[in-house]
């Protein structure tokens, strides 16, 4: 048969306590992040779930923009080397 195994190394979604801790925001801070588009999430029965995919979105969006204010150019997540 062909039957195909699917794993996963790591979460695809973090609860909302999760995601505090991952990007050390408050409570409010993170729900402004989600009412603000800056982060995707669903809710799944009562519970709320942030995907993984837009936390680091959002960090990358961060780096980009301190890069930018630092007048440096940003390539999080190219292949080249950072000095």
């Amino acid at each position: 048969s062909n039957a195909v195994s699917v794993t996963f190394d790591a979460p695809l979604v973090a609860s909302p306590k999760h995601a505090m801790i991952a990007i050390q925001v408050s409570r409010k801070k993170l729900y402004e992040l989600i009412n603000t588009g800056e982060l995707e999430s669903y809710t799944e029965g009562k519970s709320r779930r942030i995907t993984v995919k837009s936390i680091n979105d959002y960090i990358e969006r961060r780096l980009a923009a301190e890069a930018v204010r630092r007048g440096r150019a940003a390539s999080y997540g190219d292949d080249q080397s950072r000095t």
